[in-house]
């Protein structure tokens, strides 16, 4: 993903690099984007980004959308997943960037940029689960939600073209996170819900090696809750069109 990234960004740098007049802006201060990243990691995933230009080389972002992790047939040899009753998730976030003045030729939001982000990301599953690692297998209702805080800092890149359209890259985006994980059993069982549900954590784990890249070791306490810290990172491809009040600047 990311040599794929890297290369649309040499090969529109050198195409579209000459395509205005270093010495005039064409600012349309806002901008709505959608992203496409989601769509190859989350089930139903829709999000929107928006852009506002504060300053010649200065930005903010906020974002908001709708997710759902997605379907586990089952967590592990001995746990399979039934129905699905009741999913869902939302993302929402906010960036300030700064886009440099002397890395790029022309004003905000065109070029590299760098700046802080904050991303809250929440997803829910209500589901029945069919255990089989006791004498007779047995059934129960799995509640379970995860959300994850990320704080972090990041490197893009944002394309304009026709001072209408724009492709957003976000190459680079490491983060502190807090992964917080809870998986409550319901119904009349006898297995021990607490192995179980340490064994649907390392099932999820399995299914998803980027969480188990950071949450490797760690199990549910008692209460069949996972809170820990951790490290994180972000990389996004947004398409995006710009409007609101036509102006000619000259850059400073």
């Amino acid at each position: 993903m990311r040599l794929f990234l890297f290369f649309i960004l040499a090969v529109f740098s050198s195409q579209f690099s000459k395509a205005q007049d270093s010495t005039a802006i064409s600012l349309r201060r806002n901008t709505i984007k959608i992203d496409l990243t989601g769509n190859l990691i989350y089930a139903n995933h829709f999000n929107l980004s928006f852009e506002r230009v504060v300053k010649q080389n200065q930005s903010f972002v906020v974002t908001a959308g709708y997710l759902e992790f997605p379907r586990i047939a089952n967590f592990g040899e001995n746990i399979v997943g039934k129905r699905e009753e009741n999913k869902g998730g939302y993302k929402i976030g906010g960036e300030y960037r700064f886009y440099l003045k002397k890395e790029n030729k022309f004003a905000a939001p065109r070029g590299v940029y760098i700046g802080p982000y904050v991303t809250a990301l929440g997803f829910k599953s209500d589901r029945g689960i069919v255990y089989s690692g006791a004498e007779m297998p047995e059934e129960a209702n799995l509640n379970s939600r995860l959300n994850i805080l990320s704080i972090g800092a990041q490197l893009g890149y944002q394309f304009v073209f026709n001072d209408r359209w724009t492709l957003d890259l976000v190459l680079v985006g490491p983060s502190v996170s807090r992964y917080n994980f809870k998986a409550q059993l319901q119904g009349d069982f006898e297995f021990d819900s607490e192995d179980v549900q340490n064994e649907i954590l390392q099932g999820l784990l399995n299914k998803f090696p980027l969480l188990e890249e950071f949450l490797n070791e760690n199990e549910l306490d008692s209460s069949g809750t996972l809170d820990t810290w951790s490290l994180g990172y972000k990389y996004q491809f947004l398409i995006g069109y710009r409007f609101g009040k036509y102006k000619n600047l000259k850059k400073k």
